[in-house]
Parts: structure tokens; sequence; C-alpha cells
């Protein structure tokens, strides 16, 4: 018998935290396609309904923004409901969104069904991943966060293309029928399958557990540690926003986001300005999220070895580097190799903003502290498609918006150099 169970000791146990990755990388993917899908209805409504560039951009730049203010909602409300209900509402309220402004017949139509409540489904769609993950993995973190958010990547590469397809062959309105559908029954049963912590499956996390398997006194105490360094330890929000590091990682993120939305929510729109039929303008963002995909995980593997901050700044000397080849990109193989660097790039970008978080803040509130980093890229996200849309309008050309995103992604890299690890705050 005792021979029995040290065999099933030492026997290797599928750890459900990758059950947890795929679902929530499954999640991000439905979520993130239908943002990233906007630009293919950008052309469509303005022409439907008479409206101006800068006035069908403004459904995006406030879908942005209510989805990272209400992003500190719903990382609040998963640091203390769990995420199973959070991203599952969140999920019914976008596929609804999206039904809904299939119907629409006015501009303060698409604004609220898109623009609010598109907004609020997708605020489900980081924080409470990011958290979720983050307390699943204590080795290994940052290639989980990686695989999560190579969901993004994932669904930009395969919804914008099916976006295309769906509004060419049976125009936008039940385009957004079937796009509406798709988040609907991919996010909901995705939900459902995420769990808040290990403590849920009577597990610990993935590298807690390690050092502690087949002890079970070992295992109480390895539990009670791992329930104070992973829920207890670290800073509240309240104290993370008395550090200047707090404000320094808000910043930069703001003028991130607002380079990658501008981009990403009028380089179809760019391309097709220069000529280049839509069918292959579409597969820029394919090109975008395929190497966005491989970014994430890669990047976020290095940054398990090289720490966020200089993992980081790999990746936005590299997105830099890109927006300035995309300024004298005329030709289709240069904004193919525009795609591809700025999709790495940007991808690798992505996970590391937790990874800082929790570098610096510990996860005593991190899904909080990452839905506030959500609140910044909501406001780079109203500020990016919103600019864009206007410069075209006013100009004809997107060459000044896209010289501002350069310039935004190196004052994300200057301010970077100044972030350090505040003292812990004690009580």
């Amino acid at each position: 018998m005792k021979s029995d169970e040290v065999d099933q000791a030492k026997a290797p146990r599928f750890f459900y935290g990758w059950v947890v990755v795929a679902a929530a990388f499954c999640v991000a993917l439905a979520a993130y396609g239908v943002q990233y899908s906007f630009g293919i209805f950008l052309e469509p409504l303005s022409e439907d309904f008479g409206w101006s560039v800068a006035l069908v951009s403004g459904a995006a730049s406030l879908f942005m923004f209510s989805r990272g203010a209400l992003a500190i909602l719903t990382g609040w409300v998963t640091d203390r409901y769990g995420p199973r209900m959070t991203v599952a509402i969140g999920g019914f309220v976008l596929g609804l969104g999206l039904i809904l402004t299939s119907q629409i017949n006015a501009a303060w139509q698409l604004y609220l069904f898109y623009g609010l409540m598109g907004g609020f489904g997708l605020s489900v769609a980081f924080a409470p991943l990011v958290a979720t993950a983050s307390r699943w993995f204590v080795s290994k973190r940052g290639l989980a966060i990686g695989i999560v958010l190579a969901g993004i990547g994932a669904g930009t590469a395969i919804i914008p293309p099916l976006a295309r397809y769906l509004v060419a062959t049976y125009e936008w309105r039940l385009s957004y029928i079937i796009i509406g559908l798709l988040a609907l029954v991919i996010i909901i049963p995705g939900a459902l399958l995420l769990r808040r912590s290990p403590d849920e499956k009577g597990l610990l996390p993935l590298g807690k557990a390690e050092a502690t398997a087949g002890d079970e006194e070992n295992s109480n105490i390895a539990k009670r540690e791992d329930s104070l360094t992973s829920e207890s330890a670290g800073f509240s929000l309240k104290d993370a926003a008395h550090t200047r590091a707090f404000w320094l990682l808000l910043a930069i993120i703001i003028f991130w986001s607002t380079c990658v939305q501008m981009t990403m929510m009028h380089i179809y729109h760019h391309a097709t300005d220069l000529g280049i039929p839509g069918v292959v303008a579409a597969n820029f963002l394919a090109v975008i999220g395929i190497f966005s995909i491989i970014g994430r995980p890669v990047m976020g593997a290095v940054s398990d070895r090289l720490g966020g901050k200089r993992t980081l700044v790999i990746c936005l000397v590299l997105q830099a580097l890109a927006m300035f080849w995309l300024l004298r990109a005329t030709d289709i193989w240069m904004l193919y190799l525009f795609a591809a660097v700025f999709g790495f790039a940007y991808g690798g970008c992505v996970p590391q903003l937790p990874v800082i978080a929790g570098e610096i803040f510990e996860l005593k509130s991190i899904g909080a502290i990452v839905g506030v980093q959500m609140l910044g890229v909501a406001i780079g996200g109203a500020i990016g498609p919103l600019l864009g849309g206007y410069v075209f309008d006013v100009t004809q050309s997107y060459y000044f918006a896209f010289t501002v995103s350069a310039i935004c992604t190196i004052i994300a890299l200057i301010l970077l150099a100044f972030i350090r690890v505040p003292r812990k705050v004690s009580h």
C-alpha cells in the first residue's frame, strides 16, 4: 500500500494550470480578433452612412477607452470573486453588442453597441486572464502569460481576414452577426474552464509543488507560504499608486498603446489608400497577428531569463524601427516586412507589462493593478484611432500619424529607463 502511494506521488500528473492557459488563449483569440477586425468595417460603415473616417474611428476609440476603464472593475472583481463568471458575462455582452451593431442606423447606436457594450465585453480579456495565469505559475510564469496573450495574435491573424471575406461575401451587417455568434461560442465555454487559483483544485502553483511532492507536512507548509506570497504579499493597489514606478509604467503603456492602436486600426486603410488590393491589405493584419503569436511566448520566455524590463527594451527598439520603416514603405514586400517586425515586437511587449507589474508590486492585487494598466491601454487606444482618422481626413495621408506613433514608442523607451523597484510598504 505504501509502495503504491509512493508510486502515485512520483507519477507525473497533468497540471491543470495549462488548461487555464489554453482556455484563456481561446478567450483572448475571440475577443481581440473582434477588436482588430474593426478596421475592415471602417470603409463600409463610412460609405454606407456617409460618415467621416474620424467619426467611425471615434467608435473604436470609445471601445478602447471603455474597455480599459472597465478593466479596473473587472480586474478587481476577478481578484475578489474569480474569473469564471466575470469572463463569461463579458463574453455574453461582447457577442450581444456585435449582433446589435449589425442593426445600427445612426452613429449613436454604433457608439453604444460597439463602443460601450463591445468595450465592456473586451475588458474581461486581459486583466482577468493574466491575473489568473499569474496565480497558477511561479516557474514558467512569463511563458504562461506569453501563451495566453498569444491568443491576441491568433485572433489578429484569423478574425480580420475572416471579416474581410464575410464583408465581401455577405456585406457588413450579416458579418457582424456571424462574428458576434463566434465570440459567444468561444468565450463563454472558455470562461467556464478558468479557475481563480490552484487552491480550487487542491494544487500548488507550478514551481512550488515540485519542491514539496510526496511530503504531506512540507506540502501543507508550502501551501501556507504560497498563500502568503501569492495572495497577501506585495502592494495593494492603493500602495502601488503612491509609487513613482506605478505612474511611469502607466505613462509607458499610454505612449506604447497610442502607437499600437493607431497602427492596427488604420494599417488596412493606409494600404488600400496606397492602391494595394483589399485582400492583400487584410493579409498585413494577419501577418502582424502571426508574428505577434511568435513574439508573445518567445519574449515571454526571454523575460524569465532577462526580466521584464530588459525584454521590454528589446521589443520597444524593434517596434520603433518598424514604425520608421513604415514611413518609407510603399511596396507590398516592404509592408509585409513591416508587419512581421512590428507584429513580433508589439506581441513581445504585451506579456512584459504584467510581468513587470508582478516584478515590482508582486501578486497581492495583481488583477487590479493590471486593470489600471489597461486604463493606460485605453487612453492610448482612445487617442490613437481617433487621431489617425482625423489626420487622414485633414491631410488625406497617414504619414504624420505614423510619425507620431514612432515618436510615442521612443518616449516609452526613454521613460522605461527611469523605472526603479520601490520599497515595500510595511503595515
